[in-house]
């Protein structure tokens, strides 16, 4: 056993051995410094116009107009004026907060209805009308601004915030992602609540829900997130300032013959920050039901 283990073919091979185990080792260790560099480059690139904006908006006016990181001196006087001095600024947020906070939670339980409908039931038609409602996502919103004001018109729903909530209550996206995460879990749930004698709404509600809390967040985070970010479609609908969201009393945010951009970058912070905390708090819900809503019959 000796002789064979200590012949000089078997030398080769250990040899040969040895060298590969070193030599994957040091490859992988070279993508993985060009990945990381990539990542690197990336972070950086995307998130520092938001860190420059976050640290210009505690400049003065004569600092931020200066290319320097660094504000010379540091100074709260900026979010000091927004609520202090702008009358109209905390009604922009209360305005943002109903209309992102509506359109989220009518997202969640409609869009989940939906989704159970065309993922769990089987009716006539429902291949047809779940096609109707992806071929809405490709229509570009700008087609459709038009029409959608002059129904929210006829409606009697201009220049209020229902013209906002209405049209925002379940989205085709929200539809999708409840439909393919539904599919995905087992038939035999309802099966041995319908043999118990449960109803459809209360397999719906009890059994189904709760299971469904991933994707659920993600609708959740994704309406809020497009709602507070709405700007063209509250810019047409409302004409009073008192009903400006906060993205679009920020566009109107400035002095008579100039545009204020310590107070602008104040007011950009103060809108991004409810995104963060958002994102944050419900990351792991939000990245498990993306993650899952495209899996179904696996």
């Amino acid at each position: 056993m000796a002789t064979a283990i200590n012949s000089p073919a078997a030398q080769a091979i250990s040899k040969t051995l040895a060298s590969a185990g070193k030599e994957v080792p040091a490859t992988r260790r070279v993508w993985h410094v060009l990945l990381y560099a990539i990542l690197i480059f990336y972070s950086v690139f995307s998130l520092g116009p938001f860190v420059f904006a976050l640290i210009s908006s505690f400049k003065t006016y004569a600092d931020v107009l200066t290319p320097s990181l660094i504000p010379h001196p540091v100074t709260l006087s900026n979010y000091q004026e927004i609520f202090s001095g702008a009358d109209l600024f905390p009604r922009y947020i209360l305005n943002s907060l109903i209309y992102a906070g509506a359109a989220s939670a009518l997202n969640v339980l409609l869009a989940s209805m939906a989704g159970y409908a065309f993922g769990r039931m089987e009716f006539f038609g429902k291949n047809l009308l779940f096609a109707l409602t992806l071929a809405v996502l490709m229509i570009p919103s700008q087609l459709i601004l038009i029409p959608k004001f002059l129904v929210a018109n006829s409606l009697g729903l201009t220049n209020n915030l229902g013209a906002l909530i209405v049209p925002a209550m379940v989205q085709p996206t929200m539809v999708f992602l409840m439909t393919q995460f539904l599919k995905g879990l087992p038939k035999e749930l309802e099966e041995s609540a319908m043999i118990d004698g449960a109803s459809r709404f209360r397999t719906f509600w009890q059994i189904i829900l709760p299971l469904a809390r991933p994707a659920m967040t993600a609708v959740a985070i994704l309406s809020f997130q497009g709602a507070w970010n709405d700007f063209l479609w509250p810019l047409i609908v409302q004409s009073s300032q008192q009903n400006y969201t906060l993205t679009v009393g920020l566009a109107f945010f400035g002095r008579q013959n100039y545009i204020a951009y310590n107070l602008l970058l104040a007011g950009a912070a103060i809108n991004l920050l409810p995104l963060v905390v958002v994102f944050f708090m419900f990351q792991r819900y939000f990245i498990k039901g993306i993650s899952t809503s495209g899996l179904a019959g696996q």
